[in-house]
């Protein structure tokens, strides 16, 4: 097997630096989505994106260290809480444009009750 996809010390540093690049502009994007966004799409879209470079940074990590198998099943059960979790948001999204007709963040004000 190739040095780099052994994991552990055999991973090149142009892998790492691409994998930390990748995270890094996933957290940017996902950060100034979430701090611009004005409809609540976006947000969760936003919300997503950044979520998911933790979890790619998470995960090179483990691979990097030579994690146990233990480590990998932990990210494949949050990463199946986030399908679940983008399932009802986007349920409550659906929802919330049947009632308001529009999904602007200023109506959350507007939904309670």
């Amino acid at each position: 097997m190739p040095p780099a996809l052994r994991g552990g010390a055999g991973v090149s540093e142009a892998l790492a630096l691409m994998v930390y690049l990748a995270a890094l502009v996933g957290s940017a994007a996902g950060i100034y989505g979430v701090l611009s966004s004005r409809t609540l799409l976006r947000l969760v879209v936003s919300i997503e994106v950044l979520f998911n470079s933790v979890i790619l940074s998470a995960a090179y990590i483990g691979f990097v260290s030579g994690a146990d198998p233990g480590f990998y099943s932990l990210l494949i059960a949050t990463i199946a809480l986030t399908i679940a979790e983008i399932a009802i948001v986007a349920a409550i999204l659906v929802l919330v444009y049947r009632r308001k007709g529009s999904l602007d963040v200023d109506l959350l004000r507007e939904v309670r009750g």
